[in-house]
């Protein structure tokens, strides 16, 4: 296994970690609005969107990034 292949190896399993946490954080937003709505308390659950909108663009940012390291390191 080359240098290259082991730092792609060790980067997108930080990445998938990192894509791991953010999709806890969205369920516990997803909670805490559910029971804001239920306690009918309604700026909760927009900042919750908000929020869970954030770390979507992050996570898609995360997915591009991986995208083109990948095309990087198959270039010769």
């Amino acid at each position: 296994m080359n240098h290259r292949h082991s730092q792609g190896t060790a980067l997108f399993t930080a990445l998938l970690v990192l894509v791991g946490v953010d999709l806890v954080v969205q369920l516990w937003l997803l909670a805490a609005s559910v029971d804001a709505v239920l306690r009918h308390n309604g700026h909760i659950p927009l900042l919750a969107a908000i929020g869970s909108v954030l770390l979507f663009l992050v996570n898609g940012g995360l997915l591009l990034y991986v995208f083109r390291f990948d095309r990087k390191m198959r270039e010769p």
